[in-house]
């Protein structure tokens, strides 16, 4: 299967993560830039190259479906496994994903809502009226 682009993974993000909430949408093209300065012309990246920060994305991403994660075991020397973790791109997804028609605008008033913290939906109960 061809590669993927930049552009098709930075549009795959703004149609899932940023249509979502989930992401600004300033973030998708770095994010796609990011994420395929990783892969290059290869279908899979190893885990432990990644920075915690970039993992982090790179869950976002597997959670939305763009990106999967595998593993496999190795025996090394003197019969030790090693587990190795790699990341793959979902080619099929990341194009369904970008050919599916204009993205849903982003809500601006749930995701207001969502950035809300939960204590401060909380009311304290309304005081008796006085007998």
């Amino acid at each position: 299967m061809a590669s993927i682009t930049e552009a098709e993974l930075a549009l795959a993000i703004e149609r899932t993560l940023v249509a979502k909430g989930k992401m600004p949408e300033p973030e998708a093209r770095p994010t796609a830039r990011m994420v395929m300065s990783y892969f290059g012309a290869d279908g899979t990246v190893l885990d432990n190259k990644l920075s915690s920060e970039d993992r982090d994305r790179f869950y976002q991403l597997e959670e939305e479906g763009l990106l999967t994660s595998e593993e496999e075991d190795a025996t090394v020397s003197r019969g030790k496994t090693w587990r190795i973790h790699y990341w793959l791109l979902r080619k099929n997804r990341i194009r369904d994903v970008g050919q599916a028609g204009p993205a849903p605008p982003a809500d601006e008033a749930e995701t207001t809502y969502r950035s809300i913290e939960d204590k401060a939906w909380k009311r304290d109960p309304a005081p008796e009226p006085p007998r």
